[in-house]
């Protein structure tokens, strides 16, 4: 029997808004602007410290380009016409609101080759962008994007956080290697799927990898549609803030949910302090056990850990 409280550990919080944001048509880039800032406004008014946006936020300006033309060709000038607009627009909200939001995704250009891009922002720092490393059959045949190789860490403030897009974080594998070897404790994770079944996949993948590496996990999805533009007729999501499932936690390893396939913010607290206390002293040391269980995941992409802290300065063109 135990008769003495665990040793205290020093508090390390951070309120987290996911987006699950209503996609709709649009006719100028300042009518996407105001639709995002809105969002901003409602995280900003919950003095939210990270507001995570769904995956292909910036697909919404493909409203812009018409209805002519192959979707990928279509993408393609969204990621040329766009993507500085895209930066300047978060850059702007990050800095006024104060506040690190995690956009996203936007097609990016690698050189020739098209990436769909997650890029975080912050304060007066220059972003970090993470491209998805795994493809669904639509993006490889119908956009033609290409995957990433390589993961971003962030050294914020409360702690360690990454993002996994969609996808990716149906593959256990980025997380462990996230997590093992890296140190993230929160991982959040942008989607967008056109049905339930999708929306299930992603969500329930998501509160998986908060379960077996004891972290926090962060989904926020798109709902709505653009008319008559190819993959975006019809969007559903029902985001959801995960943490592990023990005594210190919500019972069912869930923070908050959102209502199904409407617009709205969910918002939740959540200390990575407790992470290290249930890692030591909970009801099972998954964590822990996996760093010496057998099944070790190699990592051929480079990890790139980046501090970003209030207060700091990075000059334009540094990282």
């Amino acid at each position: 029997m135990r008769f003495s409280a665990p040793t205290p550990v020093m508090s390390r919080p951070v309120r987290v808004c996911s987006v699950q944001y209503a996609l709709r048509a649009i006719s100028s880039f300042d009518d996407f602007a105001r639709f995002v800032e809105s969002y901003v406004y409602v995280g900003d008014d919950y003095d939210a410290d990270l507001i995570v946006f769904p995956e292909l936020l910036g697909a919404q300006l493909l409203g812009l380009m018409g209805t002519e033309g192959e979707p990928a060709d279509l993408m393609r000038r969204v990621a040329l016409e766009h993507a500085d607009a895209f930066d300047a627009l978060f850059t702007r909200l990050a800095t006024e609101y104060e506040r690190i939001i995690v956009a996203g995704t936007m097609p990016r250009f690698d050189g020739k080759r098209l990436l769909n891009v997650a890029s975080v922002y912050f304060p007066g720092l220059e972003p970090l962008h993470q491209a998805k490393l795994h493809l669904t059959p639509a993006e490889r045949t119908v956009w033609n994007f290409s995957p990433g190789r390589d993961l971003v860490v962030v050294d914020a403030d409360f702690g360690k956080f990454a993002v996994a897009i969609c996808y990716d974080v149906q593959f256990p594998e980025v997380v462990k290697v996230l997590c093992n070897h890296h140190g993230v404790q929160l991982v959040v994770v942008p989607y967008m799927t056109d049905d339930r079944r999708g929306s299930c996949r992603v969500n329930t993948c998501s509160q998986a990898r908060a379960i077996e590496n004891q972290i926090y996990t962060v989904t926020a999805g798109m709902v709505g549609s653009l008319p008559l533009v190819t993959y975006f007729t019809s969007q559903f999501a029902q985001s959801g803030i995960y943490t592990p499932s023990d005594f210190a936690f919500p019972v069912d390893g869930i923070a908050t949910v959102a209502a199904a396939n409407v617009g709205q913010v969910i918002v939740a607290d959540l200390d990575l302090a407790m992470l290290d206390r249930a890692r030591k002293h909970g009801s099972v040391h998954s964590f822990l056990d996996s760093q010496n269980d057998t099944l070790h995941t190699r990592f051929d992409g480079e990890v790139r850990t980046v501090g970003r802290h209030v207060g700091q300065r990075v000059p334009p063109g540094a990282s």
